[in-house]
């Protein structure tokens, strides 16, 4: 569940929220409690401006669009959690989001779900998503070092095959996904002008959907 206030003169003038239903079992121990590190204050050496925050946000989705993890200064230990399911920086195997895609396929993300997030994002395994329009970077609270969003990601549905690139032992994952879309929230942690920790929620819709609110803050295409 994620919620955004609008407050204008103390009185609250817009509620907006992202609700994601029928999670998985195996997610629901990463969403006991919040993670330790979105909570921590930031020493001041380590915080940036409220710009360089959005903009590092914003390069994030830069680097998912073109399937580039140099355009987003991703920290070492940058840990990506779609759902409560953990998809980078993974120990274990983590199990495959899409079940119905057999063996193969869920041998394929155990070894990407390894990767750290630049290394997962060099391997184009997000090459499905056309785009993520719009962005709406919304709050910002530069003592946490948090960004908190709402973007829309598309998908056309024309991917059936993504090549996967500089991963051991997989060439190709296959994809059956769209086209539809994807509500999301997110929350990025920037310490030291790095991405460290990134929360993601969100559920499907039809392609193309809107999202009825006009972006508070965006950047442009």
């Amino acid at each position: 569940f994620a919620l955004r206030l609008k407050v204008e003169d103390k009185r609250i003038t817009e509620i907006e929220h992202v609700v994601v239903r029928d999670l998985r079992p195996m997610n629901m121990p990463n969403l006991a409690v919040a993670r330790r590190g979105l909570l921590e204050v930031v020493p001041p050496a380590e915080r940036v401006s409220r710009g360089q925050m959005l903009a590092i946000a914003d390069s994030y989705f830069e680097s998912i669009e073109k399937s580039n993890g140099d355009l987003a200064p991703f920290a070492d230990d940058c840990e990506r959690h779609e759902n409560g399911l953990q998809t980078t920086k993974n120990k274990t195997p983590p199990p495959s989001p899409t079940a119905d895609l057999g063996s193969e396929a869920a041998a394929a993300f155990a070894k990407i779900g390894a990767l750290g997030c630049h290394d997962s994002m060099n391997s184009h395994v997000l090459t499905y998503i056309d785009r993520i329009r719009p962005r709406r970077l919304e709050i910002v609270d530069e003592e946490l070092g948090l960004v908190f969003s709402l973007p829309m990601f598309r998908h056309r549905g024309n991917v059936r095959s993504i090549k996967i690139v500089g991963v051991q032992g997989v060439d190709t994952m296959p994809m059956s996904f769209g086209p539809i879309d994807l509500q999301a929230a997110e929350i990025f942690k920037i310490r030291g002008g790095k991405i460290h920790e990134i929360e993601a929620g969100g559920y499907l819709l039809p392609y193309n959907s809107k999202t009825g609110w006009e972006p508070i803050w965006y950047v442009a295409p």
